[in-house]
């Protein structure tokens, strides 16, 4: 109920003393008080309906009238409802200056009508917006229960949210930082959770999390905080069941990805059957399209990995994460962008993951239609990662997957004997022979690079590559050589 409610109501014949804008007068009116002290202000809560007849108030210092609204506008309360006829015939002078003044409307109860009709029409119309606002709150509580079963996105809860609320709204962490919002392109900040937890512009609800994470729901632009209590109540409970389950893994479920990962790893262990099966058992579909996240938050950065999980679940029905060795995986089938090509998609992905996680080390890769193909893009994910500052897309085959592919044991004993004899003569004459093949490789075998970034003249450069072909036995100048030695130097990661 609003003050402008109360002044169309035609049966109480109100009316308005002083200059309130429109907006003063949508406010809303959460309960009515009758009082006739000077301080009433220890009785009363935020938006209330102050009725008084002025019994007692019969001074003409513009001052003590001054004083007694000015407490009633600190509440603050919607109105003042002042009746003449009892104690005052008209409406002191003082008073309406005062009100003026505080921007607190100043409405006259006329003799004819009795402030108990008044208070009684008051509590009769918020007892029934109460009612439809609770129905409304279950009625939302379903719709969020509904998109919660359904396995819906985090954001479609809070779509539904919003709707109710006439408003936006967003999820804050314990530290303030956005987790998730809506509409999209709302933007939030902590001084949105500051006003928020002050009660000013925005309304601040802690989400029952029932464990040791604080999550709050602010909400903006809408509905006042009374109401807000009441249609929220219900669905925030759904709300933080599926921000649970959103951030939080079973034990069971993580014991399985952490299996998962363990065998996409081991390529002579583990074959394609035995790896095939545990990734069904980790609820993944072994016949649809995989795409892959694999992100390196820093040690103690809480945020950005629930922003990543988000970012992914938006845009996939279907998605299985685990955090393992410093490394956020996201496995994600069935995407909800319908009839969209496949690098659109991926190029979304990446989009979503600069938005929510900019500066993170991310690479995005699919999508991958098998899982032979899906674990060569884990081993080049889990290579690429290190040498990123931020969100990318790689090629899709790299040197690196196809060394973790088929470096057995075959392969890493062979390229531990064509390094041994540099790391021999390093070890004997002090020298730097495989840190000059490292840096010959890593210019693209560029003489002058090279000679630049070893400090040395290409002559000297000249002499030790010919000194490791020889122990080597193998042409450096060669592409073929180059890259033999190239995957040596990857297999035995020296």
């Amino acid at each position: 109920m609003k003050v402008a409610d109360l002044l169309a109501e035609d049966t109480l014949q109100l009316r308005l003393h002083t200059p309130s804008s429109r907006q003063r007068l949508a406010r809303s009116i959460s309960f009515c008080a009758q009082a006739e002290f000077l301080d009433p202000t220890p009785f009363l809560s935020a938006s209330c309906l102050l009725i008084t007849n002025g019994i007692g108030f019969n001074f003409s210092d513009d001052r003590i009238w001054d004083a007694y609204v000015e407490r009633l506008a600190d509440v603050p309360v919607a109105a003042l409802a002042f009746v003449t006829g009892a104690a005052h015939r008209l409406i002191p002078p003082g008073l309406v200056r005062a009100a003026t003044n505080h921007n607190v409307p100043l409405l006259e109860v006329p003799h004819v009508v009795p402030a108990l009709q008044v208070q009684r029409f008051v509590t009769s119309v918020l007892e029934a917006e109460r009612f439809a606002l609770t129905k409304q709150s279950w009625a939302l509580a379903d719709r969020c229960a509904r998109i919660a079963g359904a396995g819906g996105a985090l954001r479609g809860l809070l779509a539904e949210i919003a709707d109710a609320t006439k408003g936006q709204v967003a999820i804050f962490d314990a530290i303030g930082d956005v987790v998730a919002s809506w509409p999209k392109g709302s933007g939030w900040t902590h001084e949105d959770l500051r006003r928020a937890a002050a009660g000013t512009q925005a309304s601040s609800f802690e989400l029952p999390m029932g464990g040791t994470e604080t999550f709050h729901l602010v909400a903006r632009g809408g509905l006042s905080r009374e109401p807000l209590t009441t249609l929220l109540g219900p669905a925030s409970s759904i709300l933080a069941v599926q921000l649970n389950n959103v951030l939080k893994a079973s034990g069971q479920k993580a014991a399985r990805m952490t299996a998962l990962l363990q065998q996409f790893g081991d390529w002579e262990g583990v074959a394609t059957d035995e790896l095939t099966r545990t990734f069904r058992a980790a609820g993944l579909d072994p016949q649809a399209a995989t795409y892959l996240v694999v992100a390196r938050p820093g040690p103690d950065d809480s945020t950005h990995p629930w922003k990543i999980r988000l970012a992914v679940q938006e845009l996939f029905s279907r998605v299985q994460m685990h955090s393992w060795q410093g490394n956020l995986f996201a496995f994600a089938q069935s995407s909800s962008l319908t009839g969209e090509p496949p690098e659109s998609i991926t190029q979304q992905l990446l989009e979503s993951c600069r938005q929510v996680a900019g500066t993170v080390p991310i690479i995005v890769k699919g999508p991958a239609d098998s899982v032979d193909e899906l674990r060569l893009g884990v081993a080049d994910a889990r290579h690429k990662v290190l040498h990123v500052s931020e969100p990318v897309i790689p090629a899709p085959l790299n040197l690196q997957s196809l060394i973790a592919a088929t470096a057995g044991g075959g392969a890493r004993a062979a390229a531990h004997k064509l390094l041994a004899p540099v790391l021999a003569y390093d070890h004997d004459h002090d020298s730097a022979l495989l840190q000059t093949l490292k840096t010959y490789l890593k210019h693209n075998a560029q003489p002058s690079q090279t000679s630049r970034d070893l400090y040395i003249h290409r002559n000297t450069l000249s002499k030790r590559l010919r000194l490791l072909s020889e122990l080597m036995r193998l042409p450096l100048d060669t592409l073929d050589g180059q890259a033999t030695c190239l995957m040596a130097l990857r297999i035995t990661d020296l």
